[in-house]
Formats: C-alpha cells, structure tokens, sequence
C-alpha cells in the first residue's frame, strides 16, 4: 500500500472515532507546509481550524495526526515561499489534565531545495507531547498541532498512572478521551478504575467536613459552642448520607449522627 492510500486509509478511521489519524510519512517534501522528521521520511502537521485555536481537547484527539519518530529529538523542515523564522512559533503540550502549554526555541538553517529549511530544538521531547505550531500557513486559526507517539497508546500509558491527583478530574478528561477513541478496551477498563477513584476522593472530601464539625465539638468545653457545633455536624453528616448513602464513613456517620443528637437533647435542658 502506498503512502498515500495509508494516509486515506487512517484518515477514514479518524472520521468514525476509532484512531487517530497516522500523518503518514512521505520521502520527499514537494508541498509547501510544515513537517516533522520522522523515523522514516517527513509527517505533514495539519492544520486544526475547526474549534478552540489555543489547544485541543481530548475529545478531539483522534481529529490530530500523529508521527513516529525515531528519538526523542525534535527537528522540523519549512518548506514556505520567503519563510521568516519570526513568523513561526512552536509550543509543546503533554498529555496531562493540568494545560500546560510551553513555548520552546528551536535553531534555523537554510537547506539546499530553494525555500526548505531545518527547524531544530536542541532538548528532546518525548513521545506524548503534542506539538503547536504557530504559522500563517494553517489558514484562519494559524494553528497547526501533531500528536509525538502514537495517540492512544500514550493516552493509555499516561491514564494508567494509578497515583495521578485529582481523581475526578482526571476522570473528566479520560471520558474525553474515550469519546475521541470509544473503541478503546485499554481506555474503558481504565475507566472503570477511575470512576471508583473518583468516587473514594469525593467519600473522602465530603466526609471531612463532618469531620471538621466533630473536632470542633470535641474540642471546646462550652456548652453553647457544643450545641452549636452538633447541630453544624448534623447537618454535614446529612449531606454526607445523602450523596453517599453507601459510603466508606456511612456506619460511623450514622453513630455520630445518634450521639450529637442525644447530646443535643442533654445540651438543650442544660442552657
């Protein structure tokens, strides 16, 4: 099969969500447009005009190319008509729920074909980054981004770090990514832990604040405070009962609950 029918090829599976799109390597560059070195040949970026022009969402992951590189350096070729190494700009993103967008600088030098230049940046950059480019040559956003490694395997390798903070968050962002890639069985069972990590932080979060409420309680000796403070930890282990009838604190919950309100009744006779 040839590089072209493989770029049609990866290019009909984008369109119904399955993979992302493999920016196919070609030997010789005989367009205009901007292109990252390969392992074998050159990957043409593409161009990403159809939504937010300042990143792309996970969601619409499987709509960017991708290239595979032999390393981890990092080097381009310009081919552009008076190309002026002011008028582009490269950024790089990492797989991460945190955006965290880095303009990076890279070396420029003329190469033999008329109009052809290297762009390289001197530190390596790992697969699971994805490369912005800023340039007058992607249309009406000017903004073109390739994904460095193969999209979904480094999607799964970066969701199946099980110590990741914010677990909701990091839920959020994985459900994204099973909507650019639903067929994924890697991405799904993943899913599955997160959903329960999720879970557990927000059993955790909510029940500290009726744990606030408890050492408020405990640790003061007047009676009116007391009463204040039992009828503040009613009321938080409510909420808590309510969102997490099954929750990891429900039983001891329930205890206090019993507590505070017969101190209540106690505290009540005594003021």
């Amino acid at each position: 099969m040839n590089n072209f029918l493989i770029h049609l090829t990866a290019m009909a599976f984008s369109a119904c969500g399955a993979v992302a799109a493999w920016a196919a390597p070609i030997d010789v560059i005989d367009t205009y447009g901007v292109y990252v070195i390969a392992e074998k040949g050159y990957a043409k970026v593409g161009s990403y005009t159809t939504r937010d022009d300042q990143f792309v969402d996970f969601n619409h992951l499987n709509e960017i190319p991708f290239v595979i590189r032999a390393d981890q350096s990092l080097k381009l070729v310009v081919y552009k008509k008076d190309f002026n190494e002011n008028s582009i700009g490269l950024e790089l993103r990492p797989i991460d729920t945190a955006i965290n967008i880095r303009q990076i600088k890279f070396n420029v030098k003329p190469l033999p074909k008329a109009d052809m230049y290297e762009l390289t940046v001197d530190a390596p950059v790992k697969d699971g980054t994805m490369l912005h480019v800023r340039a007058e040559y992607f249309f009406t956003t000017n903004f073109g981004a390739i994904m460095l490694g193969e999209t979904q395997a480094q999607l799964v390798k970066y969701f199946g770090q099980k110590q990741l903070p914010d677990a909701s968050i990091v839920k959020q962002y994985l459900d994204d990514a099973l909507v650019a890639f639903p067929a994924n069985a890697e991405l799904k069972g993943l899913a599955g832990y997160w959903e329960k990590a999720a879970k557990t932080e927000k059993d955790k979060k909510s029940y500290s604040h009726v744990e606030e409420k408890w050492q408020q309680y405990q640790q003061t000796e007047k009676i009116s405070l007391k009463v204040r403070y039992l009828n503040d930890l009613v009321g938080e282990i409510n909420g808590y009962l309510n969102d997490h009838p099954n929750g990891a604190k429900a039983d001891e919950a329930k205890q206090r609950k019993r507590h505070a309100e017969e101190k209540l009744k106690e505290y009540e006779k005594m003021l």
